[in-house]
């Protein structure tokens, strides 16, 4: 009898654990819309939403491309500088003239898409650890960023490029770009032999590679994803800003891992998804949007940030250590 009742403990555990590890995100979110309704119902304005979701779109398309890294077990630190990279690309190769914007995005991706090659190479060919070299391309890339500019970035973004800008109520373009390539990259995730070898290898390693998957040549692709990923980011900020700014990229770095850990992918790798980044970014968009509406200090913003960090990264760490 003993026996029986433990047992029934045991499946009650292992149901509570797979329910936090598959939804705890979705309860966490809509936990928070209902706690936001009752302390900022201001947040549910129309004009607060349309910022707000304008920066869940900016925050969440660096977020697929650091999904996709920590998929193979990875990390990526260098995305701001590549975002700051694209604003000073896009301004000195265009000048101003908007005929000029296809060509100056076109030179911002080849130039971001380097920077992940870089990383990739770093980390499959050197065994440089993904922390490490990230942070070593980041600082390479501000490096070039101060010579090239000497501190003061010059040219000018195109007027077009504001088109960024057009929204229809809560609906940006934007958000419509995001919405868009989740779509897409959902589907290779998901439905593609490509999405399937990027969980082997960030599951087992050495056993993808010994069913023949070319496992180093998946970790440099995800990593020049995610950096054209941010570069498409950086243009969209870049037009929302309309000049060139040192310091637009603040926080998204973190912030995107922060998204990705929050919507249940882990560290380790293989395991997570871009649906439960989704719930991530908005997570992590409407508690500081709150922490703005509620006039908080920015210190309180990244305490409570760090703690749903910690909270979320402790329950998954406990699910998967009982499972």
């Amino acid at each position: 009898m003993e026996s029986s009742s433990s047992g029934i403990r045991e499946n009650k555990g292992l149901r509570f654990q797979e329910f936090i590890t598959g939804y705890g995100v979705y309860l966490a979110l809509v936990i928070l819309l209902i706690v936001a309704a009752l302390i900022t119902p201001n947040l549910f304005e129309k004009e607060t939403l349309a910022v707000m979701f304008r920066q869940c779109a900016q925050l969440g398309i660096i977020a697929i491309g650091q999904t996709m890294v920590m998929l193979v077990a990875g990390l990526d630190l260098s995305v701001g500088g590549v975002i700051v990279m694209t604003s000073i690309v896009v301004a000195e190769v265009s000048n101003g003239k908007d005929e000029m914007i296809p060509i100056a995005i076109l030179t911002a991706l080849i130039f971001g898409m380097l920077v992940g090659l870089g990383n990739g190479l770093l980390i499959t060919k050197r065994k440089v650890p993904p922390l490490v070299a990230t942070l070593v391309m980041l600082f390479l890339v501000q490096g070039a960023h101060q010579a090239f500019t000497r501190g003061v970035p010059g040219g000018f973004v195109p007027e077009a490029m504001g088109i960024v800008n057009q929204s229809w109520g809560f609906i940006s373009i934007p958000l419509m770009v995001w919405i868009g390539l989740n779509i897409v990259f959902i589907v290779i995730l998901n439905g593609t032999s490509y999405g399937r070898r990027i969980y082997a290898t960030g599951s087992n390693p050495e056993a993808a590679r010994l069913t023949g998957i070319p496992v180093n040549l998946i970790k440099i692709s995800v990593y020049v994803l995610a950096s054209g990923l941010a570069v498409i980011s950086g243009v969209i900020l870049t037009g929302y800003v309309g000049y060139v700014d040192r310091f637009i990229a603040t926080g998204f770095d973190l912030d995107s891992i922060a998204a990705a850990v929050v919507g249940g992918t882990a560290f380790f790798g293989g395991k997570g998804g871009l649906v439960g980044t989704i719930a991530g970014v908005l997570i992590i968009q409407i508690l500081s949007t709150m922490v703005v509406l509620i006039g908080l200090e920015i210190e309180t913003q990244f305490i409570i940030k760090g703690i749903v960090i910690l909270a979320a990264v402790s329950l998954y760490g406990l699910a998967r250590k009982n499972h």
